[in-house]
């Protein structure tokens, strides 16, 4: 079971702490038109691609092995050119993921901000659903996006875009490179935000760059500071690298065992869900916001 700290779900019960959702939450979901199909990882979307492409290629498969993932996407959009979209539109939208328990359970958080790098739409439309379309929707490079964060509006923030538009998803490390310089503001959010709240990362990698491009930086500037936290299976990385990740991030690592198809993970997120409930009745009664 999943130890969570006492500060996390009290960030979480005074929603003073953003939820990023990574690639592994949607694994959890499964194809209405395919059956056990999910959605892909990093890995399995590039390897779909390098399919796809001709020949030669190895050098290719060599920076997939080695992790270069924005790197890759970079060399396979440029072979595929047309194919490209085709291939993102066939891998995200056309299998129909359904929404999947843990979705559910992270809507409960009833965080008012949710960060995801996830260009499907699977939490996106739950979410959208569930709260009768009250919940904002924002990609990376809506002008309007500070207006949002600053309100008390809940949302979703697409930091690498949507499958709705795939001539602003981010994929690739030019693309990378160039939505930080054409939408440095929502950068700069992202910046404050870390530096404000508390992050709780779920599904997300520690290869994923907007982990580190986020946490390493403002941490050196402003140390001392509370942790962020993100939840990992316990073989994930060895205690040494956690441990430097800790001294040079701020981040703190929340394990569970990934038996069973993580199952500990789903269990876990529910007993947070009952822990901020029963903390936001005490604040209630308390009113000490």
């Amino acid at each position: 079971m999943i130890d969570w700290p006492d500060p996390l779900v009290m960030d979480l019960a005074r929603r003073r702490a953003i939820i990023f959702l990574g690639a592994g939450v949607s694994k959890n979901s499964e194809s209405v038109v395919e059956s056990g199909r999910r959605p892909p990882s990093w890995e399995e979307f590039l390897t779909s691609a390098i399919a796809l492409c001709p020949r030669p290629k190895r050098h290719i498969q060599s920076l997939v092995k080695q992790q270069k993932y924005l790197v890759a996407c970079g060399v396979l959009k440029e072979k595929l050119d047309e194919k490209w979209n085709e291939l993102v539109h066939s891998e995200f939208v056309e299998p129909k993921f359904q929404t999947a328990e843990i979705h559910r359970d992270i809507f409960k958080l009833d965080s008012r901000l949710i960060l995801t790098q996830n260009v499907d739409k699977i939490y996106d439309a739950y979410a959208a659903s569930e709260s009768s379309g009250t919940i904002y929707i924002k990609d990376y490079s809506k002008a309007d996006i500070g207006l949002v964060v600053r309100g008390d509006r809940r949302s979703v923030l697409k930091a690498h875009g949507s499958v709705d538009t795939p001539g602003e998803m981010i994929f690739t490390a030019e693309e990378y490179a160039k939505a930080r310089y054409q939408h440095s503001r929502f950068f700069l959010l992202l910046d404050a935000l870390s530096v404000t709240h508390t992050f709780l990362f779920i599904g997300c990698g520690l290869s994923d760059p907007d982990v580190h491009l986020m946490l390493e930086r403002n941490f050196h500037f402003f140390p001392g500071s509370r942790p962020h936290y993100m939840v990992t299976p316990n073989n994930s990385a060895h205690a040494d690298v956690q441990a430097c990740h800790k001294r040079n991030m701020n981040l703190r690592f929340l394990t569970y065992r990934p038996t069973n198809h993580h199952e500990q993970l789903g269990a876990g997120l529910k007993n947070l869900v009952t822990l901020v409930d029963e903390a936001r009745d005490k604040l209630a009664q308390t009113r000490d916001w």
